[in-house]
């Protein structure tokens, strides 16, 4: 089953990065009434969302107990980079754009996540993308744009309500995610994708329990509504600790570079669920659907390069 697993592996990373394209599905309905101040409401919401991982992971790290005690020092700070990082602080960011109301912009410059994550892998990890990968990176980048702009041939209309802070969010997001991926394939050589993913989620949420208090984000948990805890509980079950079991899964067999690659594949569902669900005032255009089939095309060529080309960890620093 494992040798089954490992061969689709780029594939599982694109599937949990199509959970993760669901996320807006449940977060814009909390987003309606929360608190009126952006960084409030981001970071109360992934503050509650993390509360509800860290005590479902509860079982997953007393499982893990003696693996856990067994990491070192290095291991250590890539899981804490992770947690602080990308969990807690990309997740806040990333809905912080998301707020601004400007889908489009955020969901596009999110796919500069492959460039932070390609580099670092490759001074870091020594990972070499081979030649065959190689030209089907700008294939996934372009399967993305076509996602991501419903319109290619007019790209002016997709930016005619630009909005500086709502990019600066999404970029600075991508670049924490890329990190993570990196850090994650290093931490996975010494533990286990369940344990990872539990402690992701414990390192982030003191983080953001730290965070909460100073930006005066305490009062705003009496705008809760009974009718939020099971949207928090989807939240955090399917983009969050599914999606991330099946990511980390993947990840443990797949190098950094390939795998943000295949995370590509987030908008496909992020923009379905933000036309029909979210705002279902649009419709999908045929370029974006060419967008999800020359993407799926790209992922199923990377996922063959990978299985002809095993990862192996090469940390540059100990």
């Amino acid at each position: 089953m494992d040798r089954f697993i490992d061969r689709f592996a780029v594939v599982l990373v694109a599937l949990a990065a199509m959970l993760w394209g669901t996320d807006a599905l449940f977060r814009a309905p909390l987003l309606k009434h929360l608190s009126s101040d952006r960084l409030v409401q981001s970071t109360q919401l992934v503050f509650m969302e993390h509360l509800i991982l860290v005590i479902l992971c509860l079982p997953l790290l007393w499982r893990a107990r003696h693996e856990i005690r067994r990491l070192k020092a290095a291991q250590w700070q890539a899981i804490a980079a992770i947690g602080v990082g990308a969990s807690a602080l990309a997740t806040v960011l990333f809905t912080l754009s998301f707020g601004y109301g400007h889908f489009i912009e955020t969901l596009l410059l999110q796919k500069v996540q492959p460039l932070f994550a390609i580099v670092l892998a490759n001074l870091w990890l020594r990972e070499r993308i081979s030649p065959q990968a190689w030209l089907w990176v700008p294939v996934a980048l372009v399967g993305a744009y076509l996602l991501a702009i419903p319109d290619p041939l007019h790209p002016e209309r997709a930016w005619a309500d630009f909005h500086v802070a709502a990019a600066v969010f999404a970029v600075a997001a991508a670049a924490l995610w890329g990190s993570a991926t990196v850090f994650g394939r290093y931490a996975l050589a010494g533990v286990g994708f369940t344990t990872l993913t539990a402690l992701r989620f414990t390192f982030g949420l003191p983080a953001l329990a730290v965070v909460l208090p100073l930006i005066g984000g305490l009062g705003a948990f009496g705008q809760y509504r009974a009718g939020d805890v099971p949207i928090y509980f989807e939240l955090a079950l399917v983009p969050g600790l599914i999606g991330l079991l099946l990511y980390y899964r993947g990840l443990a067999s797949t190098p950094a570079s390939l795998a943000t690659l295949a995370e590509l594949a987030f908008p496909i569902t992020g923009v379905l669920v933000n036309l029909y669900l979210v705002t279902p005032r649009q419709s999908i255009t045929s370029w974006q659907v060419a967008g999800i089939a020359v993407l799926w095309l790209a992922i199923a060529a990377l996922d063959f390069a990978n299985a002809r080309q095993p990862a192996r960890l090469q940390p540059a620093v100990a």
